[in-house]
């Protein structure tokens, strides 16, 4: 080959390369891939109706686990994922928990009204740190009892970078002593977490990790190797 045909068939190479990569709106992941256990998140304040649409028709046609919504956009979700295998689940008083105990009650019956399938309960984070804990245990057990009246389930997201090691321990203990269904933890990029969560969970509540990344299978693999029942990925 001359210089000119080794450069056209780089090119080339390159080129269909490009054409296999995906592209934003599409996932790495196939329910053979894992089982239909990854799920879609979208929790971005500046999200829009379109991408909730978008998302929730790839998932839907992909088999996820699940599409985690803010409580804004579960109205719409439940329309797009009717009759799915897919679940529907509400986001309440994320990032933080950052609501009073009356406030996150209200919004979890909104959303189950709306027809939510799981409500995910951000952790209270001001009050573990302020030493309240047995509070947030207490309200999150009488939050799981208005799931179950419904015929739903609840699952608590944790950041667990967010918490010392004692405050980690404390935290997925009273989890456990709450009855939830299971803990999901935040930005989760470390497979040990899910294993120290699994411990201390023991069979009571199942681990889920959330990544906070686009696309990433690698992670998304490792995490459920690790135990993890579910892995959320960000949708794009």
């Amino acid at each position: 080959m001359d210089r000119g045909e080794i450069i056209s068939e780089v090119e080339r190479q390159m080129l269909r390369s490009a054409r296999r990569r995906p592209g934003r709106g599409t996932f790495l992941w196939t329910p053979a891939d894992a089982d239909g256990a990854l799920a879609a998140e979208i929790l971005c304040p500046l999200c829009t109706p379109e991408r909730v649409e978008r998302v929730c028709r790839t998932a839907r046609r992909r088999g996820a686990a699940s599409v985690t919504l803010l409580p804004h956009f579960v109205l719409q979700g439940r329309r797009l994922l009717a009759g799915s295998a897919t679940a529907l689940t509400a986001a309440v008083g994320y990032p933080w928990g950052s609501l009073t105990s009356a406030a996150r009650t209200a919004l979890a019956k909104d959303c189950l009204a709306a027809g939510a399938d799981e409500l995910e309960i951000s952790l209270d984070l001001a009050a573990v740190k302020s030493g309240a804990l047995a509070g947030e245990q207490e309200a999150l057990a009488e939050l799981v009892r208005l799931a179950r009246s419904a015929g739903r389930a609840l699952s608590v997201r944790v950041p667990l970078r967010k918490l010392t090691e004692a405050e980690q321990v404390a935290v997925l203990t009273a989890l456990r002593r709450c009855g939830a269904d299971l803990a999901v933890l935040d930005r989760c990029a470390d497979p040990a977490d899910v294993a120290l969560a699994r411990e201390l969970l023991g069979g009571q509540m199942a681990a889920a990790a959330s990544t906070g990344e686009e696309e990433d299978f690698t992670l998304a693999r490792a995490l459920l190797e690790a135990g993890a029942m579910r892995v959320g990925v960000s949708a794009p």
